[in-house]
């Protein structure tokens, strides 16, 4: 699976990356083996992320039956956005003929899952224990996505080599991608139910 000196470089490349230090780039190493095995870090971090959400829902009563679409939904959010997003990054890449650059900017989004669930992680367990409520977790989660993002732009800016400009529209388009997809989501869900029913 993972390789002990991928780990180490990963994790501190990932780590300069959150801290906005360009040499974080120079970390990650591109390879297939890398590629594929750096997609079981968002996986790994959907769990906490999914029963956060789930919890926070404004209808407090809700079945088992919807609870599971629920899961489902925000499932499918996190493959399809990401899916798509790296596929849009991809052909932007080809087109610039920066094909590596971008299997290495793959490896480190994904791998950016980490630090950005470690932030979030004591504000998810604080509300899950009723130590906070979603009026007060909700802001700061805001910022920390948003710091997500900016870590992101920056990534792309020293992995890729592209002008900030490109890098924080590729941010922004994951931001763009990672919303819609979830209401195209929620209304295909509800569309589909209907015509069931």
């Amino acid at each position: 699976m993972f390789h002990k000196t991928e780990i180490r470089s990963n994790l501190l490349g990932i780590l300069e990356i959150a801290l906005f230090m360009p040499q974080g780039a120079k970390r990650f190493a591109a390879s297939t083996h890398n590629l594929k095995t750096s997609f079981l870090i968002p996986l790994a971090v959907l769990p906490l992320s999914l029963i956060t959400l789930i919890a926070a829902h404004p209808e407090s009563s809700l079945d088992t039956a919807s609870l599971h679409v629920l899961t489902v939904i925000y499932a499918l959010r996190l493959f399809i956005s990401l899916g798509l997003f790296l596929a849009i990054v991809y052909f932007m890449a080809d087109k610039m003929g920066k094909r590596d650059d971008f299997y290495r900017f793959a490896i480190a989004n994904n791998w950016l899952a980490l630090p950005s669930a470690l932030i979030m992680l004591p504000l998810s367990l604080g509300f899950l224990n009723g130590i906070y409520n979603w009026d007060e977790v909700y802001p700061l989660m805001v910022v920390i996505t948003l710091y997500s993002y900016a870590c992101t732009a920056f990534m792309a800016t020293h992995i890729m080599r592209i002008p900030y400009e490109l890098a924080c529209f590729i941010a922004i388009l994951g931001m763009a991608i990672h919303q819609t997809s979830l209401h195209a989501l929620k209304a295909i869900t509800a569309h589909s139910l209907m015509l069931m029913t």
